[in-house]
């Protein structure tokens, strides 16, 4: 048995022996090494997913996997399978700031002397240089845990920041960049659990030793998140209240170890990239997958529009250059402004003002904010008049043409501070136009949209393209249902499948095809347990995947191929198709129809001339082996087809 076939149910007796067992004891009886880099955080508590997925293993076939027998991703990704949540966790710090809190809170760093004036070194001190990107940090102040923080980047060697501030220190020291998160609802001392006070902040009686940094040992910190986690919402979230203003200095050495996907190292290599595919491929998830490892790929953070790591549009046949770029709109005042750079207020006569678009938006908040990154989502950018929204944009857009910050030093949060070697005159305000450096945008195109043209081609030469593939052999079954219900869930993806690689796409081509989110949803709604899955999934098929299967095979006049009766004279009038491939479609469409007929629907194609088309027939389906059961001809009968 493979680690795909372990169920949710092998995996909650995993769950339940780690909750009855003491964490090393658990480790060390199964060979498996304290987690580093992801924890499962499951119902407020937290487990190493693969020491669980090892210990499942043995629930599924009475024995568990060693730790040399398979890979953290191995386990991630079964994991992900079973919609189990992973989250990335690299370890837990305390730190006693004390008077000095709000000022390290306001500069976003935590910073200790190398010694003391009178030359002492202290240990203490010099774990700063310890911390990694990622790490979680309790700022402790007031006898209380005051904020959360999170690593930015590198620590390095930096001397007092603010100018002899820290009077203990000698001027030499350590500092970190920290991004702070202040708690509402501070926790004081005295809630503090008693696994957190058997940790090194704190002596053998419970008290905060008097140092300055420390690291939260790992025999006790599954106990101390789970406590922390019912007390912070979100402690894994990442939502910051204040920003560290220092770079990572370090960012290339970070990044050189981190392995990312190729949409995000196209994205960063290109600066504008375009994905492609079928409906259900995952093109919006990609996005969100961009955001979630764009820190630890850049060490650089994303600007927040309205507590979302990037902003976006979904561009239709209206979408206009006004409306992207700049346009004239009403105004209930007036100003009257010179012309200058497009982040200043457009000028404003006595009815309409000049009004800023969408990517003079976005551009501005770049100016404004240096040193972050400003991601961009145009959404269904296809179905745009691409030249005319861009207008004089695209020239601009090209990455080898972006604009360039100054100085790596302190900004003044205005375009002035950008050189660049390439801009563009706005025509409704003058004002002159560039695109920053820190700009990435990603494009989102439906390829079985016949609706629009083709791209520009301008817009081509300056996007990197990637196409996004139907991935059914992914999806998996909630552990939930029975096994028939589970077994009818992973058949339909099975099938719908086989038509893909099987009939649509040696027959009609890749833009045929179905993607796989349909089930993701599917899966979704099987949670509720409330309504039959068998119901559940039918209903899917009728009114999401069905309507765009027939949608697709339309677009390329194809119905034909979708009924039993009609599709072998399409076939027949098609012999570039070899013979072959002519079977494996004919017995891939076969297998739909028989798993059509199990759901109680089945695909007609009616009609004559402009008016041919397929449509979906509900059928009564009566217990199997029972006078009324109804077998293929009868189906067609009920439909009005001649059999």
């Amino acid at each position: 048995m493979a680690i795909r076939d372990i169920e949710r149910e092998h995996l909650d007796a995993a769950i339940s022996e780690f909750d009855t067992t003491d964490r090393k004891a658990m480790l060390d009886t199964y060979g498996f090494g304290v987690s580093t880099g992801y924890l499962v955080h499951l119902n407020g508590r937290f487990y190493d997913p693969k020491a669980l997925i090892g210990v499942a293993h043995k629930y599924a076939t009475g024995r568990p996997l060693t730790a040399s027998a398979f890979v953290t991703d191995n386990a991630r990704a079964q994991l992900k399978a079973l919609r189990v949540p992973v989250v990335k966790f690299k370890g837990l710090w305390w730190v006693n700031q004390g008077a000095n809190y709000a000022t390290e809170r306001d500069g976003g760093y935590v910073w200790a002397g190398q010694r003391a004036k009178n030359g002492r070194a202290v240990p203490s001190w010099s774990n700063v240089m310890k911390l990694q990107e990622g790490q979680l940090v309790l700022h402790y102040t007031n006898k209380q845990i005051t904020a959360v923080g999170t690593v930015h980047g590198h620590p390095r060697e930096a001397t007092d920041p603010e100018s002899n501030l820290f009077e203990q220190y000698a001027p030499a020291g350590y500092l970190c960049p920290i991004d702070y998160r202040e708690l509402a609802n501070p926790i004081s001392a005295s809630e503090f659990p008693e696994e957190l006070l058997a940790t090194a902040p704190f002596d053998k009686n419970g008290k905060v030793n008097q140092g300055y940094l420390y690291p939260i040992g790992n025999d006790h910190i599954l106990d101390v998140l789970a406590f922390l986690d019912a007390r912070i919402p979100g402690l894994l979230a990442g939502t910051f209240t204040h920003r560290t203003h220092y770079e990572d200095q370090h960012s290339d050495e970070f990044a050189g170890s981190y392995e990312s996907d190729p949409i995000l190292e196209s994205l960063l290599q290109f600066k504008n990239i375009v994905l492609e595919g079928v409906p259900g491929t995952g093109k919006s998830y990609a996005i969100d997958n961009i955001a979630r490892q764009w820190r630890s790929r850049t060490g650089r953070s994303l600007h927040d529009f309205d507590g979302r790591p990037y902003r976006t549009t979904v561009m239709h046949p209206s979408t206009s250059y006004e409306d992207f770029i700049e346009g004239l709109r009403p105004v209930p005042s007036v100003r009257v402004d010179a012309p200058g750079y497009f982040d200043e207020a457009p000028a404003r006569d006595t009815s309409f003002a000049v009004a800023d678009g969408f990517f003079v938006e976005v551009c501005r908040a770049a100016v404004r904010t240096p040193h972050e990154d400003v991601l961009v989502l145009l959404d269904e950018l296809n179905r745009c008049n691409i030249p005319s929204v861009f207008g004089d944009l695209l020239l601009t857009l090209e990455s080898s043409r972006r604009a360039k910050l100054r100085s790596a030093g302190p900004s003044s949060g205005s375009a002035e501070d950008w050189s660049a070697t390439t801009t563009a005159r706005l025509p409704y305000s003058g004002r002159t136009f560039f695109v920053p450096d820190n700009v990435y945008v990603v494009a989102t195109t439906n390829t079985t949209d016949r609706s629009v043209a083709p791209l520009d081609a301008a817009l081509r030469r300056r996007f990197a393209f990637h196409r996004l593939e139907p991935e059914l052999g992914e999806v998996t079954a909630p552990s939930i249902l029975s096994s028939a219900d589970r077994e009818l869930f992973r058949s339909g993806a099975r099938i719908l499948e086989n038509v893909n690689e099987h009939a649509l796409r040696p027959c009609l081509g890749p833009d045929a095809l179905l993607g796989h989110s349909y089930f993701y949803s599917i899966a979704d709604a099987l949670n509720d347990r409330s309504r039959n899955p068998a119901d559940v999934i039918a209903s899917y098929w009728r009114y999401t995947i069905l309507p765009q299967l027939i949608d697709s095979v339309r677009a390329l006049n194809a119905d034909d191929i979708l009924d039993s009766h009609t599709r072998p004279a399409w076939f027949d009038t098609h012999s570039e198709i070899e013979k072959k491939a002519l079977d494996r479609a004919m017995d891939a469409l076969g297998a739909l129809d028989d798993y059509l007929a199990q759901l109680g629907l089945m695909l007609v194609v009616e009609g004559t001339g402009l008016a041919r088309g397929a449509r979906i027939a509900g059928i009564e389906v009566g217990d199997p082996g029972s006078d009324d059961e109804l077998v293929l001809d009868d189906f067609d009968a009920a439909a009005g087809i001649d059999s």
